[in-house]
Protein backbone atom coordinates (compact mmCIF):
# COMPACT_ATOMS: atom_id res chain seq x y z
CA UNK A 1 0.00 0.00 0.00
CA UNK A 2 3.19 2.49 0.91
CA UNK A 3 4.10 1.81 -2.88
CA UNK A 4 1.08 2.34 -4.26
CA UNK A 5 0.71 5.46 -2.22
CA UNK A 6 4.24 6.71 -3.40
CA UNK A 7 3.97 6.09 -7.16
CA UNK A 8 0.48 7.43 -7.56
CA UNK A 9 1.85 10.60 -6.00
CA UNK A 10 4.82 10.79 -7.88
CA UNK A 11 3.14 10.18 -11.11
CA UNK A 12 0.29 12.33 -10.29
CA UNK A 13 2.38 15.44 -9.35
CA UNK A 14 4.38 15.01 -12.71
CA UNK A 15 1.42 14.04 -14.69
CA UNK A 16 -0.11 17.56 -13.08
CA UNK A 17 3.26 19.82 -13.17
CA UNK A 18 3.51 19.05 -17.31
CA UNK A 19 0.13 19.47 -18.01
CA UNK A 20 -0.53 22.81 -16.54
CA UNK A 21 2.66 23.71 -17.87
CA UNK A 22 2.23 22.93 -21.25
CA UNK A 23 -1.82 24.16 -21.20
CA UNK A 24 -0.64 27.73 -19.99
CA UNK A 25 2.22 27.86 -22.95
CA UNK A 26 -0.55 26.88 -25.27
CA UNK A 27 -2.98 29.10 -23.89
CA UNK A 28 -0.44 32.22 -23.63
CA UNK A 29 0.08 31.27 -27.63
CA UNK A 30 -3.60 31.44 -28.55
CA UNK A 31 -3.79 34.66 -26.80
CA UNK A 32 -1.22 36.29 -28.66
CA UNK A 33 -2.83 35.31 -31.46
CA UNK A 34 -6.55 36.44 -30.53
CA UNK A 35 -5.22 40.03 -28.98
CA UNK A 36 -5.58 42.31 -31.98
CA UNK A 37 -9.32 41.14 -32.03
CA UNK A 38 -9.49 42.03 -28.04
CA UNK A 39 -7.87 44.89 -28.55
CA UNK A 40 -10.97 47.81 -29.23
CA UNK A 41 -13.45 50.16 -27.68
CA UNK A 42 -15.00 47.42 -25.48
CA UNK A 43 -11.59 45.53 -24.82
CA UNK A 44 -11.28 45.37 -20.86
CA UNK A 45 -8.94 42.95 -18.30
CA UNK A 46 -12.20 40.69 -17.99
CA UNK A 47 -12.23 40.05 -21.91
CA UNK A 48 -8.70 38.71 -20.83
CA UNK A 49 -9.56 36.67 -18.02
CA UNK A 50 -12.81 35.07 -19.57
CA UNK A 51 -10.65 34.25 -22.49
CA UNK A 52 -7.86 32.48 -20.41
CA UNK A 53 -11.07 30.69 -18.80
CA UNK A 54 -13.03 29.31 -21.49
CA UNK A 55 -9.99 28.43 -23.33
CA UNK A 56 -8.21 26.47 -20.68
CA UNK A 57 -10.29 23.42 -20.61
CA UNK A 58 -9.87 22.93 -24.60
CA UNK A 59 -6.15 23.48 -24.07
CA UNK A 60 -6.31 20.41 -21.06
CA UNK A 61 -8.09 18.03 -23.07
CA UNK A 62 -5.53 18.72 -25.93
CA UNK A 63 -2.69 18.21 -23.80
CA UNK A 64 -3.88 15.06 -21.03
CA UNK A 65 -3.04 12.36 -23.37
CA UNK A 66 0.64 13.65 -24.05
CA UNK A 67 1.18 14.82 -20.10
CA UNK A 68 -0.27 11.00 -19.15
CA UNK A 69 2.62 9.89 -21.44
CA UNK A 70 5.57 12.28 -20.22
CA UNK A 71 4.40 12.01 -16.39
CA UNK A 72 4.77 8.32 -16.92
CA UNK A 73 7.81 8.52 -18.90
CA UNK A 74 9.42 10.97 -16.30
CA UNK A 75 8.59 8.45 -13.24
CA UNK A 76 9.97 5.17 -15.14
CA UNK A 77 12.99 7.29 -15.96
CA UNK A 78 13.36 8.00 -12.45
CA UNK A 79 12.75 4.44 -11.25
CA UNK A 80 15.33 3.15 -13.82
CA UNK A 81 18.20 6.04 -13.14
CA UNK A 82 18.23 5.43 -9.32
CA UNK A 83 18.29 1.71 -9.42
CA UNK A 84 14.98 1.59 -7.30
CA UNK A 85 13.44 -0.83 -10.26
CA UNK A 86 16.33 -3.12 -9.41
CA UNK A 87 15.52 -2.86 -5.82
CA UNK A 88 11.85 -3.29 -6.83
CA UNK A 89 12.53 -6.45 -9.04
CA UNK A 90 15.10 -8.30 -6.21
CA UNK A 91 11.92 -7.57 -4.14
CA UNK A 92 9.31 -9.50 -6.68
CA UNK A 93 7.78 -6.45 -8.13
CA UNK A 94 7.72 -7.22 -11.78
CA UNK A 95 6.84 -4.71 -14.52
CA UNK A 96 2.94 -6.01 -14.86
CA UNK A 97 2.43 -5.64 -10.98
CA UNK A 98 4.46 -1.55 -11.28
CA UNK A 99 1.28 -1.14 -13.49
CA UNK A 100 -1.00 -2.76 -11.50
CA UNK A 101 0.51 -0.26 -8.75
CA UNK A 102 -0.20 2.77 -11.54
CA UNK A 103 -3.84 1.30 -12.60
CA UNK A 104 -6.23 3.07 -10.05
CA UNK A 105 -4.83 6.66 -10.28
CA UNK A 106 -4.44 5.75 -14.35
CA UNK A 107 -8.80 5.03 -13.78
CA UNK A 108 -8.77 8.45 -12.02
CA UNK A 109 -7.32 9.83 -15.14
CA UNK A 110 -9.29 7.98 -17.39
CA UNK A 111 -12.73 9.36 -15.74
CA UNK A 112 -11.42 13.22 -16.01
CA UNK A 113 -10.42 12.37 -19.52
CA UNK A 114 -14.01 11.06 -20.39
CA UNK A 115 -15.37 13.68 -18.74
CA UNK A 116 -13.25 16.40 -19.80
CA UNK A 117 -13.77 14.92 -23.66
CA UNK A 118 -17.49 14.55 -23.54
CA UNK A 119 -18.91 17.23 -21.39
CA UNK A 120 -16.65 19.72 -20.22
CA UNK A 121 -14.51 20.37 -23.63
CA UNK A 122 -17.92 20.84 -25.78
CA UNK A 123 -19.21 23.10 -23.48
CA UNK A 124 -16.18 25.27 -22.94
CA UNK A 125 -16.33 25.76 -26.59
CA UNK A 126 -19.80 26.35 -27.02
CA UNK A 127 -19.55 29.26 -24.48
CA UNK A 128 -16.60 30.81 -25.45
CA UNK A 129 -17.74 30.50 -29.37
CA UNK A 130 -20.82 32.82 -28.11
CA UNK A 131 -19.17 34.86 -26.18
CA UNK A 132 -16.12 35.15 -28.94
CA UNK A 133 -18.78 36.38 -31.19
CA UNK A 134 -20.27 38.91 -28.94
CA UNK A 135 -17.25 40.62 -28.13
CA UNK A 136 -15.21 40.71 -31.41
CA UNK A 137 -15.25 43.22 -33.44
CA UNK A 138 -12.62 42.74 -35.93
CA UNK A 139 -14.03 40.49 -38.19
CA UNK A 140 -12.75 36.66 -38.17
CA UNK A 141 -12.10 34.27 -41.07
CA UNK A 142 -13.67 31.40 -39.37
CA UNK A 143 -16.98 33.75 -37.42
CA UNK A 144 -18.69 35.30 -39.97
CA UNK A 145 -22.18 34.07 -39.07
CA UNK A 146 -24.47 37.00 -40.43
CA UNK A 147 -22.74 37.06 -43.98
CA UNK A 148 -22.08 33.12 -44.86
CA UNK A 149 -24.87 30.87 -45.44
CA UNK A 150 -25.72 28.11 -42.80
CA UNK A 151 -25.99 24.57 -43.76
CA UNK A 152 -27.39 22.12 -41.56
CA UNK A 153 -29.49 18.01 -41.79
CA UNK A 154 -32.67 17.94 -40.52
CA UNK A 155 -34.72 14.63 -40.83
CA UNK A 156 -33.13 13.95 -44.32
CA UNK A 157 -34.00 17.08 -45.54
CA UNK A 158 -30.49 19.53 -46.52
CA UNK A 159 -31.52 23.16 -45.13
CA UNK A 160 -29.53 26.27 -46.03
CA UNK A 161 -30.18 29.65 -44.02
CA UNK A 162 -28.84 32.54 -45.25
CA UNK A 163 -28.87 34.80 -41.88
CA UNK A 164 -30.34 34.13 -38.74
CA UNK A 165 -32.11 37.28 -35.93
CA UNK A 166 -33.76 37.64 -32.90
CA UNK A 167 -31.43 34.52 -31.42
CA UNK A 168 -32.19 32.49 -34.75
CA UNK A 169 -36.21 32.72 -33.72
CA UNK A 170 -35.99 34.93 -37.29
CA UNK A 171 -34.60 32.95 -40.48
CA UNK A 172 -33.60 35.08 -44.04
CA UNK A 173 -33.54 33.14 -46.95
CA UNK A 174 -34.18 29.86 -45.73
CA UNK A 175 -34.21 26.71 -48.59
CA UNK A 176 -35.11 23.37 -47.89
CA UNK A 177 -34.14 20.57 -49.89
CA UNK A 178 -35.69 17.22 -49.60
CA UNK A 179 -35.08 13.65 -51.22
CA UNK A 180 -36.07 10.54 -51.57
CA UNK A 181 -34.47 7.11 -50.47
CA UNK A 182 -31.97 7.15 -53.01
CA UNK A 183 -30.41 10.47 -52.59
CA UNK A 184 -32.11 12.20 -55.55
CA UNK A 185 -33.87 15.71 -55.26
CA UNK A 186 -37.87 15.50 -54.92
CA UNK A 187 -38.62 18.80 -53.65
CA UNK A 188 -37.68 22.42 -52.88
CA UNK A 189 -38.99 24.85 -50.75
CA UNK A 190 -37.67 28.48 -50.52
CA UNK A 191 -38.89 30.84 -48.63
CA UNK A 192 -37.45 34.80 -48.12
CA UNK A 193 -38.20 34.45 -44.29
CA UNK A 194 -39.12 32.25 -42.02
CA UNK A 195 -40.17 33.10 -38.53
CA UNK A 196 -40.74 31.14 -35.11
CA UNK A 197 -43.82 31.60 -33.26
CA UNK A 198 -45.02 29.50 -30.46
CA UNK A 199 -42.50 26.32 -31.31
CA UNK A 200 -43.82 26.08 -35.43
CA UNK A 201 -42.01 28.09 -38.01
CA UNK A 202 -44.38 30.40 -40.48
CA UNK A 203 -42.43 30.43 -43.69
CA UNK A 204 -43.52 34.12 -46.03
CA UNK A 205 -43.08 34.69 -49.81
CA UNK A 206 -42.51 30.87 -49.85
CA UNK A 207 -41.92 29.21 -53.51
CA UNK A 208 -42.31 25.06 -53.71
CA UNK A 209 -40.61 23.37 -56.66
CA UNK A 210 -41.80 19.08 -56.89
CA UNK A 211 -39.51 17.26 -58.82
CA UNK A 212 -40.75 13.69 -60.81
CA UNK A 213 -39.42 12.11 -63.84
CA UNK A 214 -41.85 13.31 -66.05
CA UNK A 215 -40.47 16.90 -64.91
CA UNK A 216 -41.41 19.24 -62.27
CA UNK A 217 -43.77 22.10 -61.26
CA UNK A 218 -43.63 25.23 -59.50
CA UNK A 219 -46.34 27.01 -57.07
CA UNK A 220 -45.82 30.05 -54.77
CA UNK A 221 -47.35 30.95 -51.08
CA UNK A 222 -47.46 33.79 -49.15
CA UNK A 223 -47.20 31.45 -46.24
CA UNK A 224 -47.24 28.59 -44.85
CA UNK A 225 -46.33 26.32 -41.88
CA UNK A 226 -42.93 24.19 -40.87
CA UNK A 227 -44.20 21.95 -38.31
CA UNK A 228 -41.76 20.03 -37.55
CA UNK A 229 -38.74 21.99 -38.14
CA UNK A 230 -35.75 22.46 -35.79
CA UNK A 231 -36.21 24.68 -32.39
CA UNK A 232 -34.58 27.93 -32.87
CA UNK A 233 -32.30 27.19 -29.83
CA UNK A 234 -31.10 24.12 -31.88
CA UNK A 235 -30.44 26.60 -35.16
CA UNK A 236 -28.34 28.82 -32.90
CA UNK A 237 -26.55 26.42 -32.01
CA UNK A 238 -25.97 25.49 -35.28
CA UNK A 239 -24.69 28.30 -37.03
CA UNK A 240 -21.70 28.65 -33.76
CA UNK A 241 -18.68 26.97 -35.19
CA UNK A 242 -17.40 24.51 -32.81
CA UNK A 243 -16.00 20.95 -33.67
CA UNK A 244 -16.80 19.31 -30.39
CA UNK A 245 -20.46 17.37 -29.33
CA UNK A 246 -21.02 15.66 -26.49
CA UNK A 247 -21.90 12.01 -28.02
CA UNK A 248 -25.58 12.45 -26.45
CA UNK A 249 -25.89 14.99 -28.86
CA UNK A 250 -24.40 13.22 -31.75
CA UNK A 251 -26.75 10.27 -30.88
CA UNK A 252 -29.50 12.97 -31.27
CA UNK A 253 -28.71 14.14 -34.43
CA UNK A 254 -28.12 10.68 -35.61
CA UNK A 255 -31.41 9.46 -34.54
CA UNK A 256 -33.51 12.96 -36.06
CA UNK A 257 -33.98 14.70 -33.05
CA UNK A 258 -31.52 17.23 -33.78
CA UNK A 259 -29.91 19.45 -36.52
CA UNK A 260 -26.32 18.79 -37.21
CA UNK A 261 -23.81 20.56 -40.16
CA UNK A 262 -22.05 17.38 -40.62
CA UNK A 263 -22.62 13.70 -42.33
CA UNK A 264 -24.42 10.87 -40.35
CA UNK A 265 -20.15 9.46 -40.36
CA UNK A 266 -19.09 12.43 -38.53
CA UNK A 267 -20.96 12.24 -35.56
CA UNK A 268 -20.47 8.23 -36.15
CA UNK A 269 -16.91 8.78 -35.74
CA UNK A 270 -17.44 11.00 -32.83
CA UNK A 271 -19.15 8.37 -30.65
CA UNK A 272 -16.89 5.91 -31.18
CA UNK A 273 -14.15 8.21 -29.96
CA UNK A 274 -16.20 8.70 -26.71
CA UNK A 275 -16.24 5.01 -26.04
CA UNK A 276 -12.38 4.89 -26.50
CA UNK A 277 -11.81 7.80 -24.73
CA UNK A 278 -11.59 6.11 -21.09
CA UNK A 279 -9.11 3.80 -21.97
CA UNK A 280 -6.51 6.06 -23.60
CA UNK A 281 -4.78 6.70 -20.98
CA UNK A 282 -3.78 3.48 -19.85
CA UNK A 283 -2.75 3.25 -23.79
CA UNK A 284 -0.11 6.10 -22.58
CA UNK A 285 0.93 4.46 -19.98
CA UNK A 286 1.96 1.21 -21.69
CA UNK A 287 3.55 3.31 -24.22
CA UNK A 288 6.08 4.64 -21.74
CA UNK A 289 6.95 1.57 -20.71
CA UNK A 290 10.72 1.82 -22.60
CA UNK A 291 11.87 4.36 -20.29
CA UNK A 292 12.18 1.52 -17.91
CA UNK A 293 15.34 -0.20 -19.98
CA UNK A 294 18.82 0.31 -18.08
CA UNK A 295 19.66 1.42 -14.66
CA UNK A 296 22.22 3.95 -13.18
CA UNK A 297 23.80 5.82 -15.44
CA UNK A 298 23.47 3.29 -17.85
CA UNK A 299 19.42 4.24 -18.23
CA UNK A 300 19.08 4.18 -21.62
CA UNK A 301 17.68 7.58 -23.44
CA UNK A 302 16.74 5.64 -26.23
CA UNK A 303 13.94 4.04 -24.52
CA UNK A 304 12.50 7.40 -23.57
CA UNK A 305 13.01 8.90 -26.67
CA UNK A 306 10.72 5.36 -28.19
CA UNK A 307 8.39 6.43 -25.42
CA UNK A 308 7.92 10.30 -26.81
CA UNK A 309 7.90 8.79 -30.32
CA UNK A 310 5.42 6.03 -29.76
CA UNK A 311 2.94 8.55 -27.89
CA UNK A 312 3.18 11.47 -30.42
CA UNK A 313 3.06 8.80 -33.39
CA UNK A 314 -0.37 7.76 -32.01
CA UNK A 315 -2.32 10.62 -32.16
CA UNK A 316 -1.47 11.57 -36.12
CA UNK A 317 -2.00 7.80 -37.09
CA UNK A 318 -5.38 7.77 -34.84
CA UNK A 319 -6.42 11.18 -36.25
CA UNK A 320 -5.74 10.42 -39.81
CA UNK A 321 -7.62 7.23 -39.80
CA UNK A 322 -10.60 8.96 -38.05
CA UNK A 323 -10.68 11.72 -40.92
CA UNK A 324 -11.20 8.74 -43.10
CA UNK A 325 -13.88 7.52 -41.35
CA UNK A 326 -15.58 11.23 -41.09
CA UNK A 327 -15.87 11.15 -45.29
CA UNK A 328 -17.16 7.77 -44.53
CA UNK A 329 -14.32 6.11 -46.16
CA UNK A 330 -13.61 3.84 -43.32
CA UNK A 331 -16.27 2.39 -41.08
CA UNK A 332 -16.46 4.44 -37.40
CA UNK A 333 -15.43 0.79 -34.98
CA UNK A 334 -12.62 0.42 -37.70
CA UNK A 335 -11.14 3.81 -38.39
CA UNK A 336 -11.49 5.10 -34.14
CA UNK A 337 -10.26 1.48 -32.84
CA UNK A 338 -7.62 0.52 -35.10
CA UNK A 339 -4.77 2.69 -33.68
CA UNK A 340 -5.54 1.89 -30.02
CA UNK A 341 -5.64 -1.36 -30.64
CA UNK A 342 -2.37 -1.31 -33.19
CA UNK A 343 -0.26 0.10 -30.41
CA UNK A 344 -1.54 -1.20 -27.73
CA UNK A 345 -0.25 -4.53 -29.06
CA UNK A 346 2.94 -3.06 -29.58
CA UNK A 347 2.96 -1.79 -26.17
CA UNK A 348 2.21 -5.47 -24.99
CA UNK A 349 4.99 -6.48 -26.62
CA UNK A 350 7.45 -4.30 -25.52
CA UNK A 351 6.41 -5.07 -22.07
CA UNK A 352 7.06 -8.84 -22.26
CA UNK A 353 10.59 -8.16 -24.22
CA UNK A 354 11.18 -5.91 -21.13
CA UNK A 355 10.15 -8.74 -18.70
CA UNK A 356 12.03 -11.23 -20.63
Amino acid sequence: MTLLRYLSRVFFLRFLAVLMALSALVELLEMLDAMRKLVGRSSSLSNVLIFSVLRFPLALEQLFLLAVLIGATLVFRKLAQGNEMIVLRSSGMSPYRLLTCLAPITLLLSLSYFALVDRIAPASERAFAEWWHAVTTVPDDDVQIAKNTIWLRWRGEIVSIGATEDGSRTLRRLARYARDKDGRLVERIRAASARSEHGVWRLRDVEIVRISGSGYSSRRMDETGWLDGPTAENIEQVALPTQRQQSAASRKILAGEQSGIAGAAHYRTLIQKSYCAPLLPFLMLLLAIPALSGSGRRASARGVSLSISLGLLFPVTNGFLSSMSEVDILPAAVAVWTAPLVFGMFAAFLLLSYEE
